[in-house]
């Protein structure tokens, strides 16, 4: 624990009064070529298997990593095995808490002190789990505990709440987040109405209501049109092209 606590003041050390993007695998993430715009900005935050999107779109997406937010389950259907992580990442930062355990120690624990391994702070977690009544994702677990930091912007792309599907070369090996009805069987909150499920209406409500009104937040052009449309705000009434 008390390496935790080194790692989560590097961490905070390292975000003060920085300016940040955090950049997701969704398909929005591809609408506009803001990769010069994402390389501007003095930290560049992925999501899971986000650096495998990288080769070839960095006009899109960015070229560099600073950090990324995985799930540590080393598991090819999330988190993914940290596939083309390399020195260029400062901080791997886990979007659950430490008390659910979703890490496998026999990977964690050799590359702990290489990355500066942590996780998101417990009461927050929890609160925000409570506040949702979801499982979070990882982006958004990710938006949330970065903004618990003193940052001095945030700018998201790709991360959407399924308001668009995953970019089509995101995690092929599971390739089922293609149609609404594979992500609704994917994610099961079409049949479970609790916590321990990810809901994507709930989380988009909450980032709408909390984080959508916090001044350092900047949203990229396809959250900044969903947010004024009610549209997107139910699962079924999300028009779909």
């Amino acid at each position: 624990m008390k390496k935790l606590e080194k790692h989560n003041e590097r961490y905070s050390s390292f975000l003060e009064n920085k300016r940040v993007a955090i950049v997701g695998p969704s398909q929005s993430a591809f609408f506009n070529e803001n990769g010069s715009y994402i390389d501007s900005f003095d930290v560049i935050v992925r999501i899971n298997r986000g650096m495998e999107l990288l080769p070839g779109r960095e006009s899109f997406i960015g070229s560099r990593t600073d950090i990324l937010y995985n799930s540590l389950d080393f598991d090819i259907i999330s988190g993914g095995t940290l596939r083309g992580v390399n020195d260029q990442v400062k901080f791997i930062c886990c979007p659950y808490s430490v008390e659910e355990h979703t890490y496998r120690d026999a990977f964690v624990a050799p590359i702990f002190d290489k990355f500066n391994i942590r996780f998101i702070n417990t009461d927050v977690y929890n609160k925000v789990k409570s506040d949702t009544n979801s499982r979070i994702n990882s982006g958004f677990g990710a938006i949330v505990d970065l903004l618990q930091h003193d940052i001095q912007q945030l700018f998201i792309t790709g991360i959407d709440f399924y308001r668009s599907f995953y970019h089509k070369s995101y995690c092929g090996e599971r390739n089922r987040s293609a149609t609404v009805r594979a992500i609704e069987e994917e994610l099961e909150f079409k049949q479970y109405n609790d916590a321990n499920h990810h809901n994507p209406d709930r989380q988009y409500a909450y980032f709408k209501e909390v984080i959508g009104k916090d001044t350092r937040v900047v949203m990229d052009s396809f959250l900044t049109k969903i947010i004024k449309d009610s549209k997107y705000d139910n699962w079924d009434t999300i028009p779909r092209d």
